[in-house]
């Protein structure tokens, strides 16, 4: 009896993993889709005075393997303008030559102060993914409200970065800093 409860204990357990991973599993793929339309979608708000030329560069800072595939699958498809779309991952930021945008996933979020010494004013998108880090220089910051994925809009990061930001932008923005 002890053996037919166990079995049956290990099975439940193992058969609940078998439902819940692939339902954790396609909300990344989800979240991972949602980001990457936004990602492309900010290419048609903001103006790149001084990185019109070669590939139009999206570089991901850290591990996000879904949003690489998705970025990734519209680059076969999808310009940025005249340019070709050209997907990037990298662990370091000093791996990081060029990029025209340039998304830091949460876990590299400490990284942030080094990518705006680094690119300040060479027209590179800087979008992060962590809580509060809009206000401190990321010029988009994803953030989820009211169970939806929204932006948060950091004008003044995006003058310093030497980018043209779109007026239409801040009406999509959740919120709005200076």
């Amino acid at each position: 009896m002890r053996k037919f409860i166990f079995l049956l204990i290990a099975f439940l357990t193992l058969s609940t993993d078998w439902v819940e991973y692939p339902l954790l599993q396609q909300k990344e793929d989800t979240q991972a889709k949602i980001k990457a339309a936004y990602i492309y979608n900010f290419t048609k708000y903001f103006e790149w005075i001084n990185n019109k030329e070669g590939n139009f560069t999206i570089t991901i800072l850290g591990e996000n393997a879904g949003l690489v595939g998705e970025l990734s699958n519209m680059a076969k498809t999808k310009m940025v303008g005249s340019q070709k779309i050209e997907i990037k991952n990298h662990q370091l930021i000093n791996e990081i030559d060029k990029s025209n945008i340039l998304f830091i996933t949460p876990d590299k979020s400490p990284l942030l102060a080094d990518a705006l010494v680094k690119f300040k004013g060479k027209g590179v998108l800087i979008i992060t993914d962590k809580q509060g880090l809009a206000k401190i220089g990321a010029t988009i910051n994803f953030i989820i409200e009211e169970n939806r994925q929204k932006f948060e809009l950091n004008k003044g990061a995006a003058a310093k970065a030497g980018l043209n930001v779109g007026s239409s932008i801040e009406k999509l923005a959740a919120n709005v800093f200076n």
